[in-house]
């Protein structure tokens, strides 16, 4: 149910399926800077099915994703994406700043490295989980629950007609 929900990003390959807990604004951005590089670079991607099959199961995230890096590599004609725990080694959250693997307290990174075919995929199914949510309130941009909403914006209380 919208407001329930959690979000994964899920990675597979030929050996294994790995699955990673984020936000649902993560999620969205990710797609959004996606879809604008590949604006950007002028690479055209015919239309991809839309894929809303469940996610693989059991879902166990290896870790929350924190800080995301997302980058073209013209050379290979691949994206490649490099998320940071939330968490560090110790449990703590980390800075905010992408870490590198050789620093002693660095979080674990996973890096993962995608086509223009597959990013088009991830934008189209991102969308339509993300529209599928709870509609923002038009004054604060916060999620209406179904139960209502305070707004800030009106002091939490609602008008009178």
């Amino acid at each position: 149910m919208p407001g329930e929900r959690e979000f994964y990003l899920q990675v597979k390959d030929s050996h294994q399926i790995r699955s990673f807990a984020l936000e649902k604004s993560q999620a969205a951005a990710l797609a959004e800077r996606c879809n604008e590089i590949l604006r950007e670079i002028g690479v055209h991607v015919s239309q991809v099915p839309l894929d809303l099959e469940p996610l693989e199961t059991p879902i166990e995230s290896e870790f929350p994703i924190g800080v995301m890096s997302l980058l073209w590599e013209a050379e290979r004609s691949r994206f490649l994406l490099e998320a940071q725990s939330a968490l560090n080694q110790l449990g703590e959250e980390p800075a905010e700043d992408l870490l590198a693997d050789d620093e002693i307290s660095a979080p674990p990174i996973v890096r993962i490295s995608f086509t223009p075919e597959m990013a088009r995929a991830f934008i189209r199914r991102t969308e339509e989980v993300v529209a599928a949510g709870r509609q923002p309130c038009m004054f604060c941009g916060g999620p209406i629950d179904l139960n209502g909403h305070l707004c800030p914006r009106a002091n939490g209380y609602r008008r009178r007609d």
